[in-house]
């Protein structure tokens, strides 16, 4: 792999190649961007990788975590749970030695970790057995914010995992793995050993020319989070509905520490816009185009797979300038909006409102641009390259973990 640039391997396969076996690993079966990758990489590639899943957390009883098992169990693809305790109180540790035994069975040739907590509980399996030879890991980058609650444990991880190949969603988040190498004395990884894979995603239906005559409809989907910047959608809603007279209707999916200050706000918000809080629901990306608006106001992101959706759905998208998501646009485009300005939100969002149609067509021209810079072939090409250089190398599976 090659430092800054996109990772564009492609397999190196002979007749008689097997699969190679490669277990992902990832917080748990919920929403997430990151178990999304995840699960499109299995489901693009079943026929081509022998596949298994480890969520640390297991499956949420949710809408969404068990979809994404039914989504799993159709392909016959086992999930595998980790641990009930909570990471800081013991979870860790049951979950690395609850991993490191679901290893020493299932023998994967790969094992490609997703963000800080995969990260973190493959490191602490190091610490009840020895990887077995020959067997690579992967870290997926997902996010331009490293360990922003475990520093000192994202540092400790961070030398256990020295010796992984480390893929960033971009540029700016392979820039802040390297960052936080630097601010902790970790010595800088080798430039054969990083690299970038841009998301993919599959285009689907885009926006109808004609918008349904109502109200404008805004959608902000979700976690609750201070990341999502969940705790300032009521300042940014109330204040857009001070700034236009003009009819909208919000729509908020998430779930996460939010959600009760959200739910108490719709209840008693004195605007005239009805609000509506709901669970996440599968399969998002088949409803963005019944919206008008979606509003992004993070703080911080890798590469956001939603923020793609949106582009191709040709929903306009108002949303942070910031590393992972203005990536996504030209330099024009004129709905970004400084991170934590409320006001700029409010201003930009009051715009889109008063004037969905004309907004729309402006976000059509960006569908096909995003669609192949961002396409689901690029990044799986460059994933199935990466899964079979380790058995191109003659690797065999060895003894024990």
């Amino acid at each position: 792999m090659t430092g800054q640039h996109v990772v564009s391997t492609q397999p190196q396969r002979t007749p008689a190649a097997r699969s190679p076996r490669v277990m992902h690993v990832v917080t748990h079966l919920d929403l997430g961007g990151a178990e999304e990758v995840a699960l499109t990489l299995a489901e693009q590639l079943s026929g081509q990788c022998e596949f298994s899943v480890f969520a640390v957390m297991g499956v949420a009883d949710t809408p969404v975590g068990q979809a994404m098992r039914e989504r799993l169990e159709r392909l016959h693809i086992p999930v595998y749970s980790g641990t009930p305790l909570d990471m800081k109180r013991g979870g860790m540790l049951h979950a690395g030695w609850t991993l490191r035994r679901v290893l020493r069975r299932v023998r994967p040739d790969v094992v490609h970790l997703h963000t800080d907590i995969p990260d973190a509980t493959y490191a602490a399996s190091l610490l009840f057995g020895t990887e077995r030879a020959g067997v690579r890991v992967i870290r997926t980058i997902h996010n331009t914010t490293l360990w922003p609650k475990w520093a000192r444990i994202g540092r400790w991880v961070e030398r256990k995992l020295e010796h992984a190949e480390s893929v960033a969603v971009s540029p700016a988040s392979l820039g802040g793995l390297h960052d936080f190498r630097a601010r902790h004395g970790l010595g800088p990884l080798p430039k054969g050993q990083t690299g970038v894979i841009f998301n993919g995603v599959t285009a689907r239906a885009t926006a109808p020319a004609q918008r349904v005559p109502g109200p404008t409809r805004v959608l902000f989907a979700g976690r609750f989070e201070a990341q999502k910047g969940a705790d300032l959608l009521p300042a940014i809603l109330e204040r857009t509905a001070e700034l236009t007279p003009a009819r909208a209707e919000i729509q908020l999916y998430g779930h996460g520490t939010f959600a009760p200050v959200l739910e108490h706000w719709a209840r008693r918000q004195k605007g005239n816009w009805p609000v509506h809080i709901s669970p996440p629901i599968p399969r998002l990306s088949a409803h963005l185009a019944d919206f008008d608006v979606v509003l992004m106001p993070s703080r911080f992101e890798g590469l956001s797979l939603l923020g793609i959706e949106v582009v191709l759905a040709g929903t306009p998208l108002v949303a942070a300038q910031i590393d992972g998501l203005r990536e996504l646009f030209p330099p024009e485009y004129d709905l970004l909006v400084r991170a934590e300005d409320v006001e700029g939100f409010a201003r930009t969002l009051a715009r889109v409102i008063e004037a969905p149609a004309q907004y729309r067509a402006q976000a059509a021209a960006l569908v096909a641009p995003t669609a192949a810079r961002f396409s689901m072939d690029q990044m799986t090409d460059a994933y199935l390259g990466l899964y079979h250089q380790r058995l191109a190398t003659g690797a065999t599976a060895g003894a024990g973990l």
